[in-house]
């Protein structure tokens, strides 16, 4: 039977994992560690899931002790709990491995691997380890299913849809697959199989109050999955099966299933564009399109050269825009083909309507300044530190608009770089600009030459601080940052919701990288909503 040994050591942690004679150490020097040490039988540190569980344990464990708010530290307890479960169930699993072995889709890593048998599993499916990411997995309950689905350790019931009946992928078999042009994307994202799963919600909990995060699932995909695979296990494991084995674990996943909602989905891609176009990508934008409805790329014009995506913000969202975009494109790019990105309308409604009937800016004060004390500071990434802060993510209209702009902008980077067509030039206004920087940001940290051919961003609802290399690379031409002293909205609301954090769009980027380009426009935009109407775009 398995055991686990928790210590505190210093600011850091150590858990011992043991079972039949096989050890696996993993120590951190602090929640913010992103470089732990894992140390070992080989036969528990090549298994993946079992890795990532055992460090997630023991920073939950950590930070129950170290926090000081009730309900962060019961959230805490709670997660450290069933991570102290999983983590022995699937440990007694690693020991009672025999010799019967299958090959099969997995709905953890997304890869068609082999899988060993556990010992005495089977009750009523067979229960197998897969070689790739670790994870335990059944045959799919779907009759005549080749695939295989993630079981949790302990479940007592096996009966289990695989990602593809689960609606999680649009189809193993498309994982993979291109696109000719953007506006492909709704034949990709058409599911191969049916939902065969209807009770579970494919991006359930996103976003809104009941977006609390478990630490253990972002850690196990960005920042523990790439290293593992790259580094911390020799390069046992594929990038692809190191990183993606985090969205689908203990059952239902990441992202793939809504666990880490909209701020976990832009972490996870962000912090692996090598995954973009991929199957790490694919679940992304399926959770994406499941959670937001008013989603949609309307191709508004159809031209040539290099393909014009832009995105509205609040206070000028809508989907007739093109009307109101077409002479601030037309004057740059005449000839282009043009794609509107349509998104988040019931949160930049909700936004919008803040704004309209608060009646004074004291009023919006007293509401983002109670929420914004709940939301995160930090932003560092790989560390733990960035997640465990996240666990309190306000759920004010703005932190919600926001955190569905990074989401849109993580999902239009998956899309865009499994496109034949391109390179992009993208536009954004406010929160349309933050959509766009989202996904240049995803998009700057894959090999191979830009995706992006420039942009230009209206007013946008980002931070002028922070490290900008991962933008700049994202393009091969300038990034155009268009910004106004007198946008009041981003003065106050933007600096009080982002506890003091100044905006982009209102004093420029705070760089010197070359191709990134702040232009003063205060002269002729006298408030956030004219920026469109106003500016003329830099040649």
């Amino acid at each position: 039977m398995a055991t686990i040994e928790y210590k505190p050591r210093g600011h850091g942690f150590e858990s011992r994992l043991a079972v039949d004679g096989l050890e696996l150490l993993v120590r951190g020097a602090s929640l913010e560690d992103s470089a732990p040490q894992l140390t070992g039988s080989p036969e528990l540190m090549s298994n993946v899931a079992l890795t990532a569980l055992n460090l997630g344990y023991a920073a939950n464990e950590l930070a129950y002790r170290r926090s000081r708010s009730p309900e962060k530290r019961a959230s805490h307890r709670k997660a450290a709990d069933r991570q102290r479960k999983e983590l022995l169930a699937l440990a007694d699993f690693v020991a009672r491995l025999d010799d019967r072995t299958t090959t099969a889709w997995c709905s953890g890593c997304f890869v068609r691997a082999a899988r060993k048998h556990v010992r005495g599993a089977d009750r009523p499916m067979g229960t197998y380890l897969c070689q790739e990411c670790g994870t335990s997995t059944v045959e799919c309950a779907v009759p005549g299913c080749p695939h295989h689905a993630l079981v949790v350790p302990s479940a007592r019931v096996t009966l289990c849809y695989c990602a593809e009946h689960h609606h999680q992928v649009p189809g193993f078999q498309k994982l993979d697959a291109t696109m000719d042009t953007l506006g492909d994307y709704r034949e990709f994202l058409k599911h191969e199989s049916r939902n065969a799963d209807r009770i579970t919600k494919v991006a359930a909990g996103t976003i809104g109050a009941a977006a609390v995060i478990a630490p253990v699932a972002f850690f196990a995909a960005p920042a523990l999955g790439a290293a593992l695979g790259s580094s911390m296990l020799g390069g046992s494991l594929t990038g692809a099966a190191a990183t993606s084995h985090g969205l689908a674990m203990l059952g239902g996943g990441a992202v793939a299933s809504g666990g880490l909602g909209m701020v976990g989905g832009t972490a996870v891609v962000t912090a692996t564009g090598t995954a973009l176009g991929g199957a790490l990508g694919a679940t992304t934008v399926t959770a994406y399109t499941g959670a937001d409805r008013s989603f949609a790329i309307e191709l508004v014009r159809p031209g040539s050269g290099n393909p014009v995506v832009f995105a509205t913000g609040f206070l000028t969202q809508g989907r007739s825009a093109w009307s109101e975009w077409q002479r601030l494109i037309d004057t740059r790019y005449p000839k282009a083909p043009v794609y509107q990105v349509h998104w988040g309308a019931k949160e930049l409604k909700d936004l919008t309507a803040l704004l309209a009937s608060s009646g004074s800016k004291a009023a919006v004060r007293a509401i983002l300044i109670q929420a914004a004390k709940r939301g995160s500071k930090g932003h560092g990434l790989p560390g733990i530190g960035w997640v465990l802060g996240a666990h309190g993510v306000a759920t004010n209209p703005w932190t919600v608009a926001r955190a569905r702009a990074d989401m849109t902008g993580a999902a239009l980077a998956s899309l865009i770089a499994r496109t034949d067509e391109g390179p992009y030039v993208l536009m954004g206004h406010s929160l349309g600009a933050r959509v766009m920087v989202s996904a240049a940001q995803a998009l700057g940290t894959r090999s191979g030459p830009p995706s992006i051919e420039s942009m230009h961003m209206l007013g946008a609802a980002v931070g002028r601080e922070g490290d900008l290399r991962a933008l700049k690379a994202s393009s091969s031409g300038n990034i155009w940052n268009y910004w106004s002293s007198n946008d009041m909205v981003l003065r106050w609301l933007y600096s009080l919701a982002e506890l003091g954090e100044v905006a982009a769009g209102q004093t420029g980027f705070a760089t010197k990288l070359p191709g990134i380009k702040n232009r003063n426009v205060s002269r002729f935009v006298k408030n956030h909503s004219e920026y469109v109407s106003a500016v003329t775009l830099a040649q």
